[in-house]
């Protein structure tokens, strides 16, 4: 079987990729799997794959949404629906008018502009099949013959059985068919029953999640304030306590004209606590991640700076739409902060993204994925994206890694924007690429992400214990507690760290050539920046950045 992808990139499909949630996600996110048997499909569309997506919700290019969202609603009430409309889109849209976006940067803006819209029943007293977000996206393009204005909303994920990122135990045995251990692969990784090699990952002591020491010094930064330091954006599960990882290294709940660019905090919160289920108090798939992921850069580059943007909770879940809503608010913030200069709103530098989803026509020229537009648009303002390309041992796109631009894929990079670079995992000998990483044209750098080791949240201390604790002579004997950190370090595995491991390298060389006196915060020169930083780079072949 072929993923039928035009040119260069036609790969032979191998290994179709788990698709799945957690039991007590399908409820939440309203959810359902696109079944290729089943689904509504158009005669002259290209052959479907499964997807995740939230039945009542779609995605609208911001460039249309005027005309589309009229004929997306009478479309829509034929079929007995209803559209509610996206305020804070709508609210978003006025700030454009501010002195600080200017014609042409408000141009960029719009032209990669997504809103998202509810779907309803328009009586929901009356008896009808249930509202279906699938059926009105191909009734609309149907009726108008444009692919690129309407779309699903899909779920994304970094911590269950579908695409992505760091490889986790689940702390049960079984379950229904897209129970979170029914199968492998996942973002973090899930550990099947079987031994293929793949679920070795997950063991505690084979590169799985568990508590270790760092007897190493913290990164020392050079800490000279004339010198800009170079920031990386982190949309992940937000960042723990953690010494290395105050309000000196981290930017915590951003906000941009008043509007938050994540998910507001909760009390607990995952990323504290490390579980959201005070009856069985497990370590949920994701805690610690984005921590996790903060630590790895704070390694490569000592002088970074994060702006931690939390756009899930501990099950590593999130709408496609919250997450387009809070790189739209990250567009937002670069084009303030390259205005303001304001040290504390500093323009970010990289985008480190371990998240991502199959989409189900990854083959389809007309196709124009909405989740790449706002990337797109930070790339024009001189962030280099990165993304991990998946734990699924698959060569079926994940997006937005697939997002890079390689020969015969779906995206194509300006030549005044940065290139978006997508990053497979190797093992802790540097050589050998790990079992779980995704495969593809579209995976340009690889990097270790297997048994790493970096910080956690110090507060997390969950429901498991010691397997043996006894007392002796005044003393606590005890073996190892698998889910206590307070350490405030622990190993993991998955491309969801190889992909950070990338981000530290750029925001490094970004660092010498910020001390070397180039700061402009002009676009263009943030541009010529972020290519220099990739072509610096150890091993890199090109100004793209691309490796082996």
């Amino acid at each position: 079987m072929s993923q039928n992808t035009p040119g260069e990139a036609n790969v032979p499909l191998v290994s179709e990729p788990p698709i799945g949630l957690p039991n007590a996600s399908w409820e939440r996110y309203r959810a359902r799997v696109l079944d290729p048997s089943t689904a509504v499909q158009r005669a002259e569309e290209v052959a479907l794959h499964p997807t995740v997506y939230s039945v009542d919700s779609v995605l609208i290019r911001g460039a249309a949404v005027e005309g589309a969202l009229k004929a997306l609603g009478s479309i829509a009430r034929e079929l007995g629906l209803g559209l509610v409309e996206d305020d804070e889109a709508r609210a978003e849209r006025e700030y454009l008018g501010r002195p600080e976006f200017g014609p042409e940067v408000r141009g960029l803006i719009e032209e990669n502009w997504v809103e998202s819209a509810r779907v309803v029943r328009l009586d929901p007293a009356a008896p009808a099949e249930p509202v279906d977000a699938w059926r009105l996206v191909q009734a609309y393009r149907a009726a108008t013959g444009r692919a690129d204005e309407v779309a699903l909303d899909h779920l994304v994920f970094s911590a269950t059985d579908i695409g992505g990122t760091p490889y986790t135990i689940p702390h049960v045995a079984g379950g229904a068919p897209h129970d979170v251990s029914s199968s492998g692969g996942g973002v973090p990784y899930t550990i099947p029953h079987s031994n293929n090699g793949l679920s070795t990952y997950a063991m505690p002591g084979s590169g799985g999640r568990q508590p270790v020491a760092w007897l190493g010094p913290e990164p020392a930064p050079r800490n000279d304030p004339k010198v800009h330091r170079p920031v990386v954006a982190v949309l992940d599960t937000g960042v723990g306590e953690h010494p290395w990882l105050g309000s000196d290294v981290v930017i915590r709940d951003p906000e941009v004209l008043g509007l938050p660019l994540g998910l507001p905090r909760l009390v607990p919160d995952t990323e504290e606590t490390g579980t959201a289920n005070p009856l069985v108090g497990g370590l949920e798939a994701d805690a610690g991640h984005g921590t996790f992921i903060a630590g790895l850069i704070r390694q490569q580059s000592a002088d970074a700076r994060i702006l931690s943007v939390r756009v899930f909770r501990g099950d590593g879940v999130v709408a496609e739409s919250q997450l387009v809503r809070s790189l739209r608010r990250l567009v937002l913030w670069q084009v303030v902060a390259m205005a303001a200069g304001d040290p504390e709103m500093p323009p970010v530098d990289v985008l480190s993204l371990s998240l991502g989803y199959y989409h189900e026509q990854p083959a389809d020229l007309a196709f124009d994925p909405l989740l790449w537009l706002p990337l797109k648009a930070l790339g024009a303002l001189g962030v280099t994206v990165v993304a991990a390309s998946g734990n699924d041992a698959t060569t079926r796109e994940m997006f937005p890694a697939a997002f890079a631009d390689y020969p015969g894929g779906p995206a194509r990079t300006a030549p005044e924007a940065l290139p978006l670079q997508a990053v497979g995992a190797l093992n802790p000998n540097g050589s050998t690429v790990a079992l779980f990483s995704n495969e593809g044209p579209w995976v340009l750098h690889r990097r270790v992400g297997a048994g790493l080791v970096s910080t956690f949240p110090t507060t997390i201390n969950t429901s498991l214990n010691p397997v043996a604790s006894l007392a002796h002579e005044g003393r606590t004997r005890a073996s190892i507690d698998p889910d206590d950190f307070a350490s405030g370090f622990a190993t993991w595995s998955g491309t969801s760290f190889a992909a950070p491991v990338f981000a530290g390298e750029v925001a490094a060389t970004l660092a010498e050539l910020y001390a070397g006196g180039a700061d402009s915060t002009k676009a263009a020169d943030a541009v010529e920046r972020g290519r220099k930083a990739l072509a610096n780079l150890p091993g890199a072949r090109a100004a793209d950045g691309r490796d082996s």
